[in-house]
């Protein structure tokens, strides 16, 4: 899935029919940057995204349902 930057957020996206499906795909995907991009082990970045990241619903037609995850960058360091 694609990934943005912006000048505030690191944002994963996740696409499924099932909304909870979406969710887990955003933030499997977000773990997995920060582990990549910080070095942090897999569990340490569980619980930074469940401290600091914020889900939302990006988008529900089309049979898919969207879901972007997002980071603030101050955050992160």
């Amino acid at each position: 899935m694609p990934r943005a930057i912006t000048p505030t957020h690191y944002i994963s996206l996740g696409l499924d029919p099932d909304l909870d499906n979406a969710a887990k795909q955003a933030l499997r995907d977000m773990i997995a940057w920060l582990v990549q991009m910080k070095g942090w082990t897999p569990s340490e970045a569980y619980v930074f995204c469940s401290l600091a990241c914020d889900l939302h619903v990006t988008q529900t037609v089309d049979g898919n349902k969207g879901i972007h995850a997002m980071v603030n960058r101050k955050l992160v360091g």
